[in-house]
């Protein structure tokens, strides 16, 4: 959970604060402050999960299932925004060069939300507790 957290956030600033995401001179002002906001609210956020997670504690599941919702709290609206805001599209570019694959559109971003999720789902069925044992730390 700690690399989840920590890359999602740390790989998302070169990758919003560029040409095509803040930068862009067509975004209006106000949409790129917004930008910019979410991220220094996911690098909040993620941080503190990676805290929780490496503080000592007597309950260090729910450590994992407070990350495990940070997670999944940024990475599951790539996939349901465009449908409570049919206005917005995931797509940065030129909407006129949406990326296709096989004759469908095709967004990286989504991809990239999808893996963070598979990657949420793994580490927490990697610290599950086993039924039956019980850790008296």
């Amino acid at each position: 959970m700690t690399l989840v957290l920590a890359v999602g956030a740390i790989i998302s600033f070169p990758l919003d604060w560029s040409a095509n995401h803040l930068l862009n001179p067509a975004w209006h002002p106000h949409a790129r402050f917004h930008g910019a906001l979410l991220l220094f609210l996911l690098s909040g956020v993620s941080a503190t999960g990676v805290w929780m997670l490496w503080r000592k504690s007597k309950e260090p599941q729910v450590a994992i299932r407070a990350a495990a919702c940070i997670s999944a709290s940024f990475w599951t609206p790539f996939f349901y925004i465009t449908f409570l805001l049919p206005s917005s599209t995931p797509w940065a570019g030129d909407p006129n060069a949406v990326p296709r694959l096989a004759g469908s559109p095709f967004y990286p971003n989504i991809v990239v939300a999808g893996v963070f999720l598979l990657l949420t789902g793994l580490a927490c069925w990697l610290t599950r507790e086993k039924p039956g044992l019980t850790s008296n730390a």
